[in-house]
């Protein structure tokens, strides 16, 4: 199902993909939650990511599903549209979990190998834990950008965890090809977006070989230039995979979509100057996905007249 809306109207001088993209990140307008408790999930191999529960006092009592909201790439538990979204969540009395990746934001100490495009399986040990700890059948997901191709390609490989109830999901933004999204975010706008986030991974990477010093791609020099050449010298190889386009190549979810049977709601805008939404043109999506396009709203942007964050809103909407 395919649904190209108009809903969306931006605010007065910025239908510019770049100033919804750079003013939403700077000015993200998050708000401190109260009595946020961090968790630890274990994982399969021995590494450890971290949860921060922002659950309402109430929420034990309602019947409805947690929520589990995870970032995108240089994001973490602190991103400013996940707090947002959380204390808009909590004030209706609900379960809420922020999750930092693998090796991101607080857990870069607890996790030798890194977040990737394709972890995921850290996901779905991320949703079973929640759903054991609340004791509640079902959760909901809702994903940014990079890890919005990992709920995609969770939802389609959710026969492989036949405990994994997910009730509804939502992805924005999200980099269903990776190859193709690499060559464009180098190729437009002169490599801007992909420097900022290269900035990102060098100041992590820095991070890294104070806990991890021993790791034999934790040394990067020259630094890569590039997502490419990073993912190429470092995510590839520390995750398995013989390079970046090996990397690419498994963990897009683009060729799985068709496959997902659960109710699932992607958001792109048509000017994204980070994610290409024309990798949606030719995607087989399934009769359960609902892909809206927006003619404008940048990279989890969104910003809307009299000063709404208008991707919230449609997030706190489907989750209800």
């Amino acid at each position: 199902m395919v649904k190209t809306t108009s809903e969306f109207v931006p605010r007065r001088f910025l239908n510019c993909p770049h100033r919804q993209t750079i003013l939403a990140a700077l000015f993200g307008g998050k708000v401190a939650l109260p009595n946020s408790n961090q968790l630890t999930v274990d994982l399969p191999d021995g590494d450890q990511l971290y949860i921060y529960d922002d659950s309402a006092p109430a929420a034990a009592k309602s019947a409805a599903p947690p929520v589990l909201l995870v970032h995108g790439l240089g994001g973490s538990h602190q991103s400013s549209y996940m707090i947002r979204i959380a204390n808009r969540l909590r004030r209706r009395s609900r379960n809420i979990f922020r999750m930092d990746m693998r090796g991101c934001g607080n857990g870069i100490s607890i996790a030798r190998k890194t977040a990737h495009a394709g972890a995921s399986d850290d996901l779905a040990q991320t949703a079973l834990w929640i759903q054991e700890f609340t004791g509640k059948p079902a959760i909901q997901i809702v994903a940014f950008s990079l890890s919005g191709n990992i709920l995609l390609k969770l939802l389609a490989e959710l026969g492989e965890y036949p405990e994994l109830q997910i009730t509804n999901a939502i992805a924005i933004c999200p980099p269903i090809d990776l190859a193709y999204s690499s060559q464009k975010i180098t190729d437009k706008y002169l490599g801007f977006y992909d420097h900022q986030f290269i900035r990102s991974l060098k100041k992590d990477l820095i991070q890294r070989r104070k806990y991890y010093p021993d790791c034999p791609w934790a040394e990067l020099s020259p630094f890569p230039k590039t997502l490419f050449d990073f993912d190429n010298r470092f995510t590839a190889p520390l995750n398995g995979f013989a390079d970046a386009a090996d990397y690419y190549q498994q963990s897009s979810s683009k060729d799985r979509l068709s496959e997902i049977t659960v109710p699932t709601t992607v958001l792109v805008a048509n000017d994204d100057p980070v994610v290409p939404a024309e990798i949606f043109d030719d995607a087989q999506l399934s009769e359960s996905t609902t892909l809206i396009r927006t003619e404008f709203g940048g990279h989890l942007g969104f910003l809307a007249r009299q000063g709404k964050r208008w991707m919230d809103d449609q997030v706190i909407q489907w989750l209800s």
